[in-house]
């Protein structure tokens, strides 16, 4: 069998994916890697004519593909060399669906385009939200003193649970059953509150 520099006449024609050929891409064999890009490049060419219209994209997303597979190839990142064939083509689609979301941000609205959305919620909204604050708080102020100082410190205060339960001598579950029964008791007392307004 002849030998084209470190590949075999028949390993040429058709790649054999296992350890033995990542160790040669490692080493950046130059019969293997040149066989490697004229094997993928097609491929992925192909598979991303369906992403994206412009040439130079397909190209750039196609160069950053082999170069992060070279990087994770290096860093002895591919778990199961038999199936590089499906790993390669995963990598290319995480690195088109990175450059669609970075080129995404950066197009030009079309002329035609309308006026964005405002970010800032409705005055209604805001009257409304205010409005059920309000109630919150009365009913809040309703509960037994242990509920509301449970709630008071997790939601207002951003108080850790662990510690908490601790300060409380109680499990974190045990702490967990106590702020339920005391959300459901504040849940039922502000619907109350709001359907007789």
């Amino acid at each position: 069998m002849r030998q084209t520099g470190t590949l075999t006449e028949s390993e040429s024609d058709q790649l054999t994916f296992d350890a033995s050929f990542l160790a040669r891409l490692r080493r950046r064999d130059p019969a293997t890697c040149t066989r490697l890009f004229f094997s993928f490049a097609p491929i992925l060419e192909a598979k991303l004519r369906y992403q994206f219209e412009e040439h130079d994209a397909i190209e750039d997303v196609r160069n950053e593909t082999f170069y992060r597979v070279f990087d994770l190839v290096d860093r002895e990142r591919v778990r199961e060399p038999e199936r590089f064939g499906s790993f390669v083509c995963g990598v290319c689609s995480k690195v088109a669906l990175e450059y669609r979301r970075k080129h995404r941000r950066t197009e030009p609205l079309s002329e035609d385009a309308g006026e964005p959305p405002d970010p800032r919620p409705l005055v209604e909204s805001l009257v409304a939200d205010e409005e059920l604050r309000k109630i919150v708080m009365v009913e809040l102020a309703k509960l037994p003193r242990e509920e509301r100082s449970l709630i008071h410190g997790i939601y207002v205060e951003g108080r850790e649970r662990p510690r908490m339960a601790q300060e409380r001598g109680v499990t974190p579950g045990g702490l967990n059953v106590r702020l339920c029964r005391a959300l459901k008791r504040l849940r039922t007392e502000v619907r109350r509150s709001i359907k007789e307004k």
